[in-house]
């Protein structure tokens, strides 16, 4: 089996924050556990053809450990003197320009590893899912980003699998095979399965659909444009992955990308690109445009208010619950004009309102005086 023809990308100041020394001490145990394949697609080992190592001034003494293990080294000191005093580095900015600038000078590189668990680096692993390559990000069981990176990285390396990884050792090849078996990946310490929201909101509407009775072919497109929606709603205005709108669609019951079990691939349509356009008519907010080299530019303009996740304020969900309709016992606004009876005869009179001022009536009641409209109201009854 071929290997992956990977880069990798170490963000040292904020890996070694999280794992601290034993990072380094033990540098060519968790660079062979990525090497064999952990977190890879299929299982297969990578062969790293570029390794480089971003840190503050301050770290500069571990540049010959990571020099003899083959990285490249980057000094990515702060310019401005109230970071230099807290600390603080560039490296975020500097390796998302090596990030983009390696993924069109390197060709034939078919997977990134940004080992980083600082959530900034999203829009750089959308950006490069786009261009068609496999990002494998780094992310912390006991705080969101794990579950941030899940759902926009094709892998996640949790801290607890890195640390265990700092003990990794080949296992050892069986006689009736070509390799040994791949690295294990350390099961997360706060839960052992994950589900995504996306995913769950999927399976309902697939329930509430087929109670209603709606043809399957109309279903299936209908939940196609919602899922394309609410994956788009996340990062509003911005292109979404071939391959993130494929692994969304997949909880589309009969989705497929080849012709098996005579179910037609793309819900019935042509190609990916044919689906695509299917779902802009059914959803005018998701928008195809053509590229020039055949390709799809997929943007789901996601309008109205926002909160500050960049969540729409006041509007439902395309795959959550109806809204409830407003129950018939609330008296209309014509009920509420009618005229009122008083002491059962109207004369073909609408009353004078009775204002309630009780609010304003003076403490001693000997000083009460009635209103005015109290007056009318008891003249009229009297002369009835």
């Amino acid at each position: 089996m071929a290997r992956l023809k990977s880069v990798l990308l170490v963000d040292f100041d904020n890996i070694f924050a999280a794992t601290g020394m034993a990072m380094v001490d033990t540098l060519p145990n968790w660079l062979l556990w990525l090497a064999d394949g952990a977190l890879s697609e299929k299982g297969q080992r990578r062969k790293f053809v570029s390794k480089r190592v971003y840190w503050n001034s301050q770290y500069d003494v571990h540049r010959e450990a990571f020099k003899a293990a083959g990285f490249d080294t980057f000094d990515c000191r702060a310019h401005a003197k109230t970071k230099i005093a807290s600390g603080k580095s560039s490296a975020d900015i500097v390796i998302t320009m090596d990030a983009i600038e390696l993924r069109h000078t390197m060709r034939g590189i078919d997977e990134m590893v940004i080992l980083t668990t600082d959530s900034d680096f999203v829009p750089v692993v959308n950006r490069l899912q786009l261009a068609g390559l496999r990002v494998v990000t780094a992310g912390k069981e006991t705080d969101p980003t794990y579950q941030l990176y899940s759902e926009h990285a094709d892998g996640v390396i949790h801290i607890g699998a890195l640390k265990a990884a700092f003990d990794y050792e080949r296992a050892p090849r069986k006689w009736y095979r070509l390799r040994s078996d791949p690295p294990v990946i350390a099961p997360l310490r706060q839960q052992a399965e994950r589900r995504s929201p996306l995913m769950k909101k999927v399976r309902d509407a697939v329930r509430v659909e087929k109670a209603n009775g709606t043809p399957g072919a109309v279903q299936q497109i209908r939940l196609a444009a919602d899922i394309v929606m609410q994956l788009g709603a996340r990062t509003p205005d911005q292109p979404l992955p071939r391959n993130k709108v494929i692994r969304a669609l997949e909880g589309v019951e009969g989705f497929q990308t080849k012709y098996g079990n005579r179910i037609k691939p793309w819900l019935g349509q042509k190609n990916f690109k044919t689906l695509m356009r299917k779902l802009s008519q059914e959803n005018p907010d998701i928008e195809v445009t053509e590229l020039a080299d055949k390709t799809v530019r997929i943007v789901c303009r996601v309008r109205g208010p926002r909160g500050r996740r960049g969540r729409m304020v006041g509007v439902p969900s395309p795959l959550g619950p109806p809204p409830k309709k407003p129950s018939r016992n609330v008296p209309d606004e014509a009920s509420e004009a009618a005229p009122q009876p008083v002491d059962g005869k109207t004369n073909g009179k609408a009353p004078e309102k009775v204002i309630d001022r009780s609010a304003d009536k003076p403490a001693n009641k000997q000083d009460e005086k009635p209103s005015a409209a109290e007056t009318r109201v008891d003249a009229s009854a009297a002369a009835d």
